[in-house]
Order: structure tokens, then C-alpha cells, then sequence
């Protein structure tokens, strides 16, 4: 899932909603998380006129406590491989049993 930034749009993701992916450290490629992700949605209204693409969010949600906080994680995905590093942001989950991060690319 290689991609140029100023172009990446949600739809390379949906296909992948409800599959395992990884936060991996940028600096080693070390496995810092599996998470899996569990919503893409396209929110033009954050779009600004001049943009290439679709503003879109990315949420990734695993079970029990995480440790995570924000960060810059490579995502890898099992068949897509990795890309990044992306600004992950720690957010409220809509389940307290699950720890919750978005990405959301402006």
C-alpha cells in the first residue's frame, strides 16, 4: 500500500475493514501493536478546496489496555505491507474493554 501522501484516499482501506494490521516503529520496524481496524470513513467537510483527495479517518481499536499512547507508527498490513510513519492519536473507545487509536489524513 504504497502511496503518495497528498493522494492516499480511504478507499485503499475499506476492502480491509475488520482485518489485523500492525503499529510497527518507524526506526526498526520493530512490532510495537496489532490492531485491528474497525472504521475508514471519508469526511469531505474537512476537505480543503486546494486538496488532491478526500479527507479520511482510520480507526484501529485492540483488546485490553495497550500501553499506547500517541505516536508515529509504520502501518503494515499482512498483504498490503507497510507504509508510513503516521501520527496515530490514542481516542476514547466505544467499548471501555478495547484501547482505541485514529489516524485522520487532512
Amino acid at each position: 500500500m504504497t502511496a503518495d501522501y497528498s493522494t492516499l484516499s480511504a478507499e485503499p482501506f475499506m476492502p480491509h475493514v475488520g482485518q489485523t494490521f500492525r503499529f510497527l516503529a518507524p526506526e526498526d520496524r520493530s512490532l510495537i501493536a496489532e490492531v485491528e481496524l474497525t472504521v475508514v470513513i471519508e469526511r469531505p467537510e474537512f476537505t480543503p478546496r486546494w486538496a488532491k483527495r478526500t479527507s479520511f479517518a482510520l480507526t484501529f481499536e485492540t483488546p485490553g489496555e495497550s500501553g499506547l499512547g500517541n505516536g508515529n507508527y509504520l502501518i503494515d498490513h499482512p498483504t498490503e505491507g507497510a507504509m508510513g510513519p503516521f501520527f496515530v492519536v490514542r481516542s476514547i473507545p466505544r467499548d471501555p474493554a478495547r484501547a482505541c487509536f485514529e489516524l485522520v489524513m487532512n
